[in-house]
């Protein structure tokens, strides 16, 4: 009796020993970056990797998409280009030393998560729900002078531009970025045009495609 719960007891333990935790991009991932990637990468071929956000943002010019696709490592560039043999150009960091296999894993694990900067860990966060669609909020304060938010909700994380245009169709400017699903807020200035009616167009990515494309009216007064 004695083996049988002797051996019922560390088999427990090495499955709880060999159990993921959520990898924390901050602790775990920066890290690996930081010593081994952004030296070259600071803008390189359009890839950052300096921050949370310039890598989420980093589009790769050999692969023409996001290098990272959250939620599937195996789709995304970046794992591609560190792992043995990639399809296009020479295995990162180049010429080596190249990342540990711990390390390639973290990365991998990291994304197939969702590639979050925070993992959600939680229970307020667990039990958070996001917008099932893509839904424009409008902005707000409208009329306004001469900053507005443009707000709007994403179903999933993704890149988003906001396009400004006049009434006669003329390109004004532009706002692009990335976010994680939930509502989204982006300022947009026109301290240097005239009053009048605008037309802001908002666009979300999913690996460089528009899924989705919104359209709302503002009104700059001064």
């Amino acid at each position: 009796m004695r083996k049988i719960q002797l051996s019922i007891a560390l088999s427990c333990l090495f499955i709880t020993g060999t159990a993921k935790a959520q990898v924390v991009y901050n602790d775990d991932i920066q890290p690996i970056f930081n010593s081994n990637c952004i030296a070259c990468h600071g803008g390189t071929s359009g890839v950052t990797l300096s921050s949370y956000q310039a890598v989420m943002n980093s589009v790769g010019h050999q692969f023409n998409q996001n290098i990272v696709v959250p939620g599937s490592a195996d789709d995304s560039p970046i794992v591609e280009k560190i792992e043995p043999n990639p399809s296009i150009g020479a295995r990162m960091p180049e010429g080596g030393p190249f990342l540990s296999e711990n390390e390639i894993n973290l990365i991998r694990q990291w994304i197939d998560e969702g590639a979050l900067e925070t993992p959600a860990t939680d229970a307020a966060d667990a039990g958070s729900t996001h917008p099932d669609r893509f839904q424009l909020l409008g902005n707000y304060p409208n009329p306004f002078n001469p900053a507005t938010n443009v707000r709007f909700e994403l179903p999933q994380p993704a890149s988003w531009s906001v396009t400004i245009y006049n009434t006669s169709g003329q390109y004004i400017t532009e706002e692009s970025g990335w976010s994680q699903a939930g509502e989204v807020s982006v300022s947009v200035n026109l301290e240097s045009n005239s009053s009048g009616m605008y037309l802001y167009v908002v666009e979300m990515r999913a690996n460089e495609s528009v899924s989705g494309r919104l359209a709302g009216n503002m009104l700059l007064i001064k």
